[in-house]
């Protein structure tokens, strides 16, 4: 068990190493062998070789202000102008929210935690594990425009551990936090906003409908309008 975790975390470093300037829309990798090159599809690979090894997540709470996200504003939901393919979050106006603790939503296997300078600015994607009988069995939830990151590739992290902070994509941005729910991984960054959400889930109705011993409890967030969202971070 030992080795096989060391092997996943090696793995997922370098898998991490290449995402500059590879196009992760075709799910194929190229691992490095003594021999001639290997072709590996990375779903597949995921699925049979790292998913069982994950811890199960039985429980999700919010990535800002745990567990239910009081004090925190959705500036920016799902599928605004049927395109946003993620929820942006922050706790203030402008940059005020900027610094503020990001965590893990449950918990959860590092598989990517990179600076992708101003394209999504500093960046970490964690795999959960569902429980048996859940639907989806697994999702990849992309955490972007962070200002810092305290966790590595191949870690396996804690609900509610802090992975990093909130930021601006390099000022790209007023502070806010970018997230998507995704059911497929190896997706590659993606563009953020696009017409067809499939392979994204609602990120709040996600957590919601897998809250585990705090399912009678609501998310507090509040979803801005057009109306009052001006001075508020979103990507939009």
């Amino acid at each position: 068990m030992a080795s096989r975790v060391a092997y996943i975390g090696v793995l997922a470093a370098w898998i991490a190493a290449l995402w500059f300037g590879l196009d992760f829309a075709v799910h194929k990798k190229e691992l490095p062998t003594a021999g001639p090159t290997t072709q590996v599809d990375w779903a597949a690979f995921f699925a049979a070789d790292i998913l069982p090894f994950l811890p199960v997540a039985d429980e999700f709470d919010t990535p800002l202000r745990p567990p239910d996200g009081a004090g925190a504003t959705i500036t920016l939901p799902y599928l605004y102008m049927n395109q946003h393919l993620g929820e942006d979050w922050a706790t203030a106006k402008g940059d005020a929210a900027a610094g503020e603790p990001v965590y893990s939503v449950a918990d959860g296997w590092v598989s990517v935690a990179q600076d992708f300078q101003n394209a999504w600015g500093k960046v970490v994607f964690i795999c959960y594990r569902l429980p048996k009988n859940r639907y989806p069995a697994f999702v990849e939830v992309m955490y972007a425009e962070l200002d810092s990151i305290t966790v590595k590739p191949g870690d396996v992290v804690k609900r509610g551990q802090k992975i990093g902070t909130v930021g601006t994509a390099g000022g790209t941005y007023p502070a806010h936090l970018h997230w998507e729910v995704r059911q497929t991984v190896g997706m590659g960054l993606g563009p953020g906003f696009k017409e067809g959400a499939s392979g994204w889930l609602a990120p709040s109705d996600f957590i919601m409908a897998h809250r585990g011993a705090r399912a009678k409890q609501p998310l507090l967030p509040a979803v801005l309008n057009d109306a009052n969202r001006k001075g508020w971070g979103t990507d939009y």
